[in-house]
């Protein structure tokens, strides 16, 4: 086991592996730790970081936060006995984290886990290295940095919640694909909870339903999935979901019961005015949003993350 042990996923956690509790770290000395571990692959110069974390301060009580902030956070990741410098790198004009040192990061292991699903979907039968794989991304136990409203700290706690929801996407359809149905329903639930308009999702679990011959709990998720997109957005499901479900009803039953919104009659061509045509112009806004999101977000990533150490 790593001797230093650090935990971003909800609330921010320090401890060692011969300590008998966690460090306690102040705030701001969290958030500071939280950022050299994020950004752990190079060092920072102190005037930027003490800009970062102090920019409304004068430069001279700006740069002694910072230093404060570096000693605070010192005596928790290097108490008695830990050898200066093995795991913060605290130099005259940089600062940064040892990522040589013995420790276990919950976000590093997240990330590796994610990554690595992304290789493996040309290995569907390598059972081992999925399950790695799947291990590693239950790291993710709650949204980063709780409490937490920093830009910095929004950005990032985005990116990896977006990498999280792609992670269980992939894991969903790998289970599905290998006949795990449990599995791959507890997957698409767990995306729900995060993300409950995600229609493709619903859709997903009611075929996974199905499958497993429960009707019932078929039009259940659908009737989840009407009433969130009825009184969230106001539109109905899309054809292709009222399609999967309408061989479960009785002849004339109906699958839309909104008034807000309905889909236009078979044959009908619609005009971006009427509710079904904004209903297809607001699915495709929003899919076009997401897609730059995660665009942006991805950018953000890479320029901030700048030149590895070595």
């Amino acid at each position: 086991m790593a001797r230093l042990r650090i935990q971003l996923f909800g609330a921010v956690r320090v401890s060692h592996v011969d300590a008998t509790g966690d460090a306690r770290l102040i705030h701001t000395v969290q958030a500071l730790l939280a950022w050299l571990i994020l950004h752990r692959r190079k060092t920072h110069a102190r005037d930027a970081l003490a800009a970062v974390f102090w920019g409304d301060q004068r430069e001279d009580r700006a740069r002694s936060c910072l230093s404060t902030a570096l000693w605070r956070l010192k005596q928790a990741l290097e108490p008695n006995g830990v050898p200066s410098g093995a795991y913060l790198i605290s130099e005259h004009a940089m600062v940064g984290f040892n990522s040589a040192s013995d420790h276990w990061i919950d976000v590093a292991a997240f990330e590796d886990g994610a990554h690595a699903l992304r290789g493996l979907t040309a290995s569907p039968h390598d059972t081992a290295a999925w399950q790695q794989a799947e291990a590693a991304i239950a790291h993710y136990t709650g949204d980063l940095l709780e409490g937490f409203y920093d830009d910095w700290a929004l950005r990032e706690r985005e990116r990896l919640r977006l990498l999280y929801l792609d992670s269980l996407a992939t894991l969903m359809t790998h289970h599905t694909g290998a006949g795990a149905f449990d599995e791959a329903l507890q997957c698409g639930q767990q995306i729900l909870t995060l993300d409950p308009l995600r229609e493709d999702v619903h859709r997903e679990l009611i075929r996974l339903h199905l499958g497993r011959g429960h009707r019932a709990l078929a039009l259940h998720q659908y009737e989840q999935c009407r009433t969130l997109l009825d009184e969230e957005l106001g539109i109905p499901p899309m054809e292709e979901t009222q399609a999967l479900c309408a061989p479960l009803l009785p002849p004339g039953a109906a699958l839309v019961t909104t008034g807000r919104a309905r889909p236009a009659a078979s044959g009908v061509i619609t005009s971006p005015g009427s509710p079904s045509g904004l209903a297809a112009s607001l699915r495709a806004a929003a899919s076009s949003l997401e897609d730059a999101r995660r665009a942006i977000l991805e950018a953000l990533r890479v320029a901030e993350s700048g030149p590895r150490r070595h």
